[in-house]
């Protein structure tokens, strides 16, 4: 009888902290992202997304986050893409192609070599986004 006690106290505790714990996680504030110098989101022919954040500190990437929507492949190019930009200028970020990423990932099958192009698509594209925008400011500050 006493295992049988001690073993429903043990669950019961067990239980109680899990949710408090879960009520702690709840009712937290929601994170905020951290500013980024450039956001930009694509869906490619095949239904992949791809989103990729970076910003910009003394000219060089200094942080990149992103999310992709589609097959592991998906995920793998643009995770290669986003550690590739980190520490290069935008301009160096631009000879980055599709064989550079499917090297950086490793095996990639014939068949997701589009996951590769996606990939760089969109890293071009935060790049040409964030330099659409240092233009834009530089054009505002000199009128």
């Amino acid at each position: 009888m006493m295992p049988l006690l001690t073993t429903f106290a043990f669950t019961v505790i067990v239980l109680l902290i899990i949710g408090i714990v879960a009520l702690i996680i709840v009712r937290q504030p929601h994170r905020r992202h951290a500013p980024s110098d450039s956001e930009v989101v694509i869906t490619g022919a095949c239904g992949d997304t791809m989103s990729l954040r970076f910003s910009v500190a003394r000219g060089r990437i200094a942080g990149t986050s992103f999310k992709s929507k589609g097959c592991a492949y998906s995920f793998s190019c643009l995770q290669a893409a986003a550690d590739a930009a980190r520490g290069r200028t935008p301009l160096q970020i631009l000879d980055i192609d599709a064989d550079f990423i499917s090297r950086k990932v490793g095996h990639l099958p014939q068949d997701h070599q589009h996951c590769a192009v996606l990939a760089v698509t969109t890293l071009h594209a935060a790049v040409d986004r964030y330099m659409q925008r240092q233009l834009s400011s530089e054009n505002s500050a000199e009128t």
